[in-house]
């Protein structure tokens, strides 16, 4: 499984917005949506392995916002 493909796992599996992907790795919103490009895309831009495992430990420590009140839980 690359990046790309990981990343999308998570997205699906925490049922995530792209913009709340972005706040938790402190990216654009606009450099998460090149992430998910297909790699054929021009704008295609490979996720880091330091953002994907910075997302993982956040996840998996709880640390995302509660969706709506921008209160972390």
């Amino acid at each position: 499984m690359n990046n790309r493909e990981r990343l999308m796992e998570l997205i699906s599996e925490h049922q995530l917005e792209r913009h709340e992907v972005a706040d938790l790795v402190k990216v654009k919103l606009e450099t998460v949506g090149h992430w998910l490009l297909s790699n054929e895309s021009r704008a295609h831009e490979e996720i880091p392995d330091m953002a994907l495992e910075l997302l993982e430990l956040k996840l998996k420590l709880g640390l995302t916002k509660v969706k709506g009140s921008g209160a972390a839980s």
